[in-house]
């Protein structure tokens, strides 16, 4: 997208005024205005700083009292609108704090015991009726830790040796691998148990806090009392914080908000230069939106000007950059921001990524009934609506893809289409034309390379009007080369072969003096880029085999229903297989082979000044 850079300039009493204007339209990304003679960068003054560090330490009381709210299942719901008095809000969050975070405290420790009682309900169960008999007296009872299950057994034979069949174990495995026991033995034997326990270098098992000090036995009989209150006690918490976010959550809201934007004004200021007099602000926005911004500035007062900053003044490199696609092209994005941005007033690669990458995808996989699970998966995608709804978009694109050339290699789940309902190629067989298939990628790859090629002739040609010829001149030679292949397979007339290769002759060293003696060398990493586009012809031809391999498991096993199972399960997998495989391969082909052509990196992204917004970045 086209950018303009501006200045605007105005009383430096209106300052403030002019920055939450510019907040208000949200596209202009400042930057530090230019030196001009009598100005000098704007400071903060010490008013001005003291009330930004506070604002940021009642922001953090404020993010804090949402979060934890959040955590206790009582969220703040977004609001706009005037934000409470600074003073009276930050006060108000200082004590909001540290009361979340008291409940937060306590419903993590009432949630803690309440699963350490849960672990233990399963071996304290069973013993109720023991310990409220009258020979609890005569028992002893332990709570154990073992480190390893594997510990259990030798601990059951020595405890047989020791005491026989006068004692009772029992235990449960933990999630952490861990075991725990309750060993009940005779209360005179309960100091020799003691002491072997301690010298075999077995745990105790802690108690929750609530029922540490009591004696085990009594222990027991509070399990159950104890777990019920923990039920009241937590929703106790949770409904405390409930009413918090209602008495409170507006305000909460609304001072999150407010305390973001007054920071981002703060912040923008700085960016300002200025005089006893006047201030100057510098930025950059979109060009189509210059004139609106224009009109938005006068209405702080007629003396606030906008003037733009001459062409010739800034350089490409320093301005932000805005990708504005067609919203056909747009879910591509997301393929292209795994780069850098490119510079500004190079070319953005997302519609040739949008065009390739699913017929690319769709020439490797190339199935019907593979296009038509990933259909599924981009219908359950659109479903979920955002954020998957743009990554449904590219999924309904490879789909498309999938299926057509899946019609034209004559494939449904491999070759399951033949067999029943006799499809048929509608162009090429590729689990026997190999080679024809192998050509077909070279073509794909000599085509995209060449495009890229001439992109760069193109968008180069005002800069770099040498650099420019020497691009367009490469693509030539590469079509140079596809024709003299193609004469020597007699697929164009012979005749052709002698003019193609002498003016490969007479191209190169041309392309050596308008790109420097490492143009022979770019020339020959090109021809072996085209050469990797093989991938596509390995990785279709692997996929369409697999998918074979699956369809005859039907008939390998003595149960048809076992060969079905393992049919259908060696077709998952090769359904992940495609729709990993495959995307990071194509991706591979953009990424290297096909953006070395012509991309160039190094653009900046555009952080306008706006108000905040939760979720938002930059």
């Amino acid at each position: 997208m086209e950018m303009a850079r501006i200045r605007v300039l105005g009383p430096r009493a209106l300052l403030g005024a002019t920055v939450r204007a510019l907040q208000d339209r949200g596209v202009v990304h400042l930057v530090d205005a230019a030196p001009i003679d009598g100005l000098r960068r704007r400071d903060l003054d010490l008013t001005a700083r003291r009330r930004r560090r506070n604002l940021g330490r009642a922001l953090a009381d404020v993010d804090r009292v949402v979060s934890g709210l959040d955590q206790l299942g009582a969220p703040v719901a977004d609001r706009t609108g005037p934000p409470p008095p600074e003073a009276v809000m930050a006060r108000l969050a200082g004590r909001l704090a540290a009361e979340v975070e008291r409940l937060r405290a306590r419903e993590r420790a009432l949630a803690e015991e309440r699963d350490a009682l849960r672990i233990y309900a399963p071996l304290f169960g069973a013993l109720d009726e023991l310990v409220r008999g009258s020979a609890t007296r005569q028992l002893s009872i332990f709570l154990l830790r073992l480190r390893s299950g594997a510990a259990l057994e030798p601990l059951r034979g020595a405890l047989g040796r020791t005491l026989g069949d006068a004692f009772e174990l029992r235990s449960l495995e933990l999630a952490s691998g861990e075991a725990a026991l309750l060993l009940v033995v005779p209360a005179a034997r309960a100091q020799d148990i003691e002491d072997q326990l301690a010298e075999a270098g077995v745990e105790h098992a802690p108690l929750p806090p609530a029922l540490a000090t009591a004696p085990l036995a009594e222990a027991v009989l509070r399990l159950r009392p104890r777990l019920d209150e923990l039920e009241r006690e937590i929703p106790a918490a949770r409904d405390a914080a409930a009413a918090l976010t209602r008495t409170h959550g507006d305000d909460l809201a609304r001072a999150r908000r407010g305390f973001h934007d007054t920071l981002l004004a703060l912040e923008a200021c700085e960016h300002a230069a200025e005089s006893a007099r006047v201030f100057v602000l510098e930025g950059w926005l979109p060009a189509r939106d210059r004139a609106e911004l224009a009109r938005a500035v006068a209405a702080v007062g007629p003396e606030i000007a906008v003037e733009d900053v001459a062409r010739d003044q800034w350089h490409a490199e320093d301005a932000p950059v805005v990708l504005a696609n067609p919203a056909v092209f747009a879910p591509f994005e997301v393929l292209t921001s795994l780069l850098p941005l490119p510079k500004y007033g190079t070319v953005d690669p997302t519609p040739f990524v949008a065009v390739m990458f699913p017929m690319l995808f769709g020439v490797v996989v190339g199935d019907v009934g593979y296009g038509a699970a990933i259909a599924a998966i981009a219908v359950a995608l659109r479903l979920a609506g955002r954020p998957p709804y743009g990554l449904a978009k590219i999924a309904s694109a490879v789909a498309l893809y999938t299926i057509v050339f899946g019609l034209l290699y004559g494939e449904l789940f491999g070759d399951l289409g033949t067999m029943w309902f006799g499809m048929r190629p509608l162009w090429f067989d590729r689990r026997d034309a190999v080679l024809g298939f192998l050509v077909l990628a070279l073509a794909l790859g000599l085509v995209h390379l060449i495009l890229g090629l001439v992109i760069a002739a193109a968008s180069r040609w005002r800069r770099h009007r040498r650099e420019a010829l020497g691009r367009g001149l490469t693509a030539v030679m590469l079509v140079l080369v596809a024709l003299a292949l193609l004469a020597l397979w007699k697929r164009v007339p012979e005749g052709i072969l002698t003019p193609t290769v002498v003016a490969l002759l007479v191209a190169l060293p041309i392309v050596i003096v308008l790109e420097g003696a490492t143009a022979l060398l770019d020339f020959m990493t090109i021809l072996g880029h085209v050469m990797s586009y093989a991938r596509v012809m390995a990785l279709g031809t692997a996929s369409v085999m697999l998918a074979i391999v699956a369809n005859r498991m039907h008939g390998a096993f003595g149960s048809a229903a076992i060969g079905i199972a393992f049919a259908l399960v060696f077709h998952l997998v090769n359904f992940a297989i495609t729709l990993f495989s495959p995307t990071i391969h194509v991706m591979r082909l953009h990424y290297v082979e096909f953006f070395g052509t012509f991309f160039e990196p190094g653009g900046g992204p555009y952080r306008p000044l706006r108000h905040w917004s939760p979720g938002a970045t930059g």
